[in-house]
């Protein structure tokens, strides 16, 4: 049914992006967005997560109605990203209601990929949320082009949670390799130097100071304890507390 729904959606989306968001009771979506459903590709949970907060707008598409009417929508500007797992369950909860208010019958589907992804976060430290973000956008990108797919075949991704989430996976071990390596631009000659090549933990993040996400710190949010390396900070170390 949804592959003869994007197949007449194609057609037209103009038309019907139209339609739909002219329909009483449609879900707040920035218009790039409702496209992207339409068509049957993944949306781009930084928009839509900014479309629920920002007030700010970027630029403005005119639809003609015919007999000189014409609908305006609007797009916000991306400047919320989604980094957290509660950032996550927001630009989702959002989404998937534009998704099951265009497709009611996938609501169930929604449901179970919405459990079946909190339950990762869940059983995932906090430090590596990215990978489990990481992890949902390739799932909802395989969906998009293997449209036969639905967001409830968990056994399908395996591969993909595997690759992402698995320590020695193939996207884990590229991302731990990139991070070993990390540049900064130094401000003065604008000479890019390399920092924490060998993997030093940051001790500022240890003592509870660093105020960088994982992702921009130029050292490794990990136990600066002798050689834990553990997701966790100094204090909060096993070993630690084994030798008190």
């Amino acid at each position: 049914m949804a592959l003869r729904c994007y197949e007449e959606w194609s057609d037209d989306p103009k038309y019907y992006r139209t339609k739909v968001t002219t329909t009483p009771g449609c879900p707040k979506l920035p218009t790039s967005q409702w496209t992207l459903l339409l068509e049957g590709r993944a949306v781009d949970l930084d928009k839509v997560f900014t479309g629920r907060y920002s007030t700010a707008i970027d630029s403005k598409q005119t639809q003609s109605l015919g007999k000189g009417f014409e609908l305006s929508l609007s797009q916000p500007t991306v400047s919320h990203k989604v980094k957290s797992a509660g950032d996550w369950g927001i630009a989702t909860d959002i989404w998937t209601r534009a998704l099951t208010f265009i497709m009611p019958w996938r609501e169930e589907e929604v449901r179970e990929y919405r459990e079946y992804m909190s339950d990762i976060f869940g059983n995932h430290f906090y430090t590596v949320h990215e990978r489990v973000l990481d992890f949902d956008r390739a799932v909802r990108l395989l969906v998009e082009q293997q449209k036969f797919l639905r967001l409830d075949d968990f056994t399908r991704f395996d591969g993909l949670k595997s690759s992402h989430l698995s320590a020695f996976g193939m996207v884990a071990m590229q991302s731990s390799h990139d991070s070993g390596t990390k540049t900064v631009r130094d401000s003065a000659g604008g000479k890019s130097q390399t920092r924490g090549g060998r993997g030093e933990p940051c001790h500022k993040w240890n003592r509870g100071e660093c105020e960088k996400e994982a992702r921009e710190c130029l050292y490794f949010h990990v136990c600066d304890r002798g050689s834990c390396r553990g997701n966790h900070k100094r204090g909060e170390c096993p070993s630690d507390k084994r030798g008190k």
